[in-house]
């Protein structure tokens, strides 16, 4: 028979922390310890193990169900289920606080799986709620993981005001962030493509204009220097992780493919009479990376591309592909005279040791300063002016 010992319980009996544990502290440890030795010996008995087994199929039958969300806010149809396991050590470590530490008893059921059997081996191993619905491919380079960010953004954009970017719902605001930046510019119409950066097969082609002219009496030929073309191509894999992202990015696709046509805009002639069927060329400008930031330039080719395993949409009015391809061939511009010395990569260029090299150092050995080099010293000068004469104003 299990039975209290009291003489240990009147023993420890004291006054000592009565203000927060009755009958003291040593006598809520002595009788805790009494309680989970009386509760252990309990579960060895033929009573305990039937008690265990009970318990355990009652839990098991008593799913826990939590509604889910997706990104877009609506609940799903079929709410989670989660398996609960009953939790022998729950009640013996219960048993061992006293009442003042109710709060911090554990719970009796553990929550883990799904219902089946694999579900429960993921529960134990720490894998037992699924990855949100947002933890995806487009999501997985995301540089905000813990944040509600998603990369996958409608298109739009504010004319004239190059820093206000569109996010999911469409509404502008600060640039949702990626690992590496990638958007493109229509600067005809002020709308931003921006497509999560999952890039692949960029080259940087710079290829010299000549003209070869041949003379009487000479085998070899003299060139004349006539300019040049620089062009930049890259991929982009578009993938659709849901349902709701098939109209953005294929709204987004079409938007890109028409990059390569003009915009007819409305002109004034000389007599005031309105001409709206003049085209505007279809100039863009470029970010990716560092490499180029708005870069200047435009689209000669934008091709789309279906890879034969893709999955499609079987809805009506939406039987688009899941996954599809787009090239581009970017002509630059560029925003300086080009030469030899130009800077012909962007926020990477601030970095180069020639170009954080003090002006006045060239100078002194002879050496021509480029143009960026030489604004970048105005700039310095026109700053350093400015707080030399705030200085003078608060003396």
């Amino acid at each position: 028979m299990i039975t209290i010992n009291p003489e240990k319980l009147v023993k420890n009996a004291s006054s000592s922390g009565e203000l927060i544990f009755r009958g003291g502290l040593a006598l809520q440890a002595e009788l805790g310890a009494q309680n989970v030795e009386r509760f252990g010996k309990f579960l060895t008995t033929p009573q305990g193990k039937t008690f265990l087994l009970q318990q355990t199929i009652l839990q098991a039958a008593n799913p826990k169900r939590k509604k889910l969300k997706d990104p877009d806010g609506k609940i799903i149809s079929s709410p989670y289920k989660r398996t609960r396991i009953y939790n022998p050590l729950a009640p013996a470590i219960a048993k061992g606080l006293p009442q003042e530490f109710t709060s911090q008893k554990p719970n009796r059921h553990l929550d883990v799986g799904d219902g089946s059997l694999r579900g429960i081996f993921r529960g134990i191993v720490g894998r037992s709620i699924p990855r949100a619905i947002q933890e995806n491919v487009v999501r997985f380079f995301d540089n905000k993981l813990n944040k509600e960010i998603d990369l996958q953004v409608r298109y739009g954009g504010s004319k004239g005001d190059l820093d206000k970017y569109p996010n999911r719902s469409g509404a502008l605001g600060k640039e949702v962030k990626d690992f590496i930046k990638f958007r493109i510019r229509d600067a005809v119409n002020g709308k931003y493509i921006i497509f999560p950066a999952l890039l692949s097969g960029i080259t940087d082609n710079s290829s010299a204009e000549t003209t070869s002219f041949s003379y009487i009496g000479r085998a070899d030929k003299v060139y004349v220097y006539g300019g040049y073309t620089r062009s930049i191509s890259f991929t982009v894999q578009i993938v659709a992780q849901r349902k709701s992202d098939i109209p953005i990015i294929w709204e987004k696709i079409n938007y890109a493919k028409g990059l390569t046509l003009p915009q007819y805009k409305k002109f004034l002639s000389k007599a005031g009479v309105e001409d709206n069927t003049r085209p505007v060329a279809p100039i863009v400008y470029l970010t990716l990376g560092d490499l180029f930031n708005n870069a200047p330039g435009f689209f000669t080719s934008v091709n789309m591309s279906i890879p034969e395993n893709a999955t499609w949409e079987l809805q009506e009015g939406k039987q688009v592909p899941h996954l599809c391809t787009l090239a581009f061939e970017f002509t630059y511009i560029g925003k300086e005279n080009p030469t030899m010395t130009s800077i012909h990569y962007d926020n990477i260029s601030k970095q180069f040791p020639s170009q954080t090299e003090p002006l006045i150092d060239k100078l002194k050995r002879g050496e021509i300063p480029t143009e960026a080099q030489v604004k970048g010293a105005v700039t310095n000068l026109k700053s350093s002016s400015r707080q030399k004469l705030s200085n003078l104003g608060n003396d």
